[in-house]
């Protein structure tokens, strides 16, 4: 068993760094989403139906991939390659690298055109944001998609794999997540129905986030004390539960001042960002993200 986990997330991470995302019309994804919407559709506004809402998600995605790797059992080697595919699915680690990089290039080309390109990375308004704004909100959103996107999904793969069940998890992590990102809004008609999806999203990332600066203080001994000093001092800083610990590490790390005009601002004493940083943060998020693919294989072998 522990075999054939180690060769599903080999499989799944090399899928993940070569070809990146499949396309939409058969990204698992992309299904959890439109499932989402369909019974978003069908749903009164209330928590109830909230908590209903995410149980049917988590149960539908789960029992899914679960036949998905039934049905390719008669032929021989397919359910590891279904298995590794349906787990890439739940991380990704080189669109979140190429997005921010392609954002951040932008910024210096034409501000205009960036301004279109973040909502794909970030949820505020980005209309008046300035250049030292639009940099630290890439560097912002690509901190806190380390664990969302990332750590968390291997996190629960790992932590269930002995049992059998390290893809069921991941997939219903990601189930929570896609939730939160959908309906995860205080807005009228989303902040009922969107409650426990976006309690799951908490709970599920609360022990991943704090993880997360561990990884980036070592992917960056010079700066660890300063990486964890400010994670322990700014983390509580962002309306999050859990953003604001990679975050503020990050912030740490890289000595800038991440700042969301009118809710927060991590580093009071740090630079202003510059386009550049963008690239710096790129680059220490490889590393941290390096880190987590070795230890997870470690963790998985012993």
């Amino acid at each position: 068993m522990i075999q054939e986990s180690i060769a599903i997330f080999l499989l799944a991470v090399a899928y993940d760094l070569l070809l990146g995302e499949p396309p939409a019309r058969i990204h698992p994804v992309v299904w959890i989403g439109k499932l989402i919407s369909f019974l978003r559709a069908h749903a009164r506004p209330t928590k109830a139906m909230g908590f209903a809402l995410a149980a049917a998600v988590i149960i539908i995605t789960v029992l899914a991939g679960s036949f998905l790797v039934w049905a390719a059992n008669p032929i021989p080697f397919l359910p590891i390659l279904v298995c590794a595919y349906l787990l890439k699915s739940t991380f990704a680690m080189r669109c979140l690298l190429q997005v921010s990089s392609d954002i951040g290039k932008m910024i210096d080309q034409d501000m205009n055109e960036a301004k279109k390109m973040l909502p794909s990375l970030v949820g505020r308004e980005t209309a008046t944001l300035s250049k030292a704004q639009a940099a630290s909100a890439v560097i912002e959103s690509l901190s806190e998609n380390y664990v969302d996107s990332i750590l968390s999904p291997i996190f629960y793969y790992l932590l269930f794999a002995p049992f059998g069940l390290g893809l069921e998890a991941a997939l219903a992590f990601k189930a929570v997540s896609t939730m939160d990102s959908m309906l995860g809004y205080k807005t009228r008609g989303l902040k009922e129905l969107g409650f426990a999806g976006a309690k799951l999203d908490d709970l599920a990332n609360f022990i991943p986030a704090r993880l997360s600066i561990l990884f980036m203080a070592l992917s960056r001994p010079g700066k660890a004390a300063d990486t964890l000093r400010t994670a322990f001092r700014y983390h509580a800083a962002t309306p999050s539960p859990n953003s604001g610990w990679p975050m503020s590490a990050c912030a740490g790390a890289l000595g800038i001042r991440l700042e969301k005009p009118g809710f927060y601002t991590l580093l009071d004493a740090g630079k202003e960002p510059q386009t550049s940083d963008i690239q710096r943060a790129i680059g220490f998020m490889k590393a941290a993200i390096g880190l987590t693919l070795a230890a997870s294989l470690a963790v998985l072998i012993i």
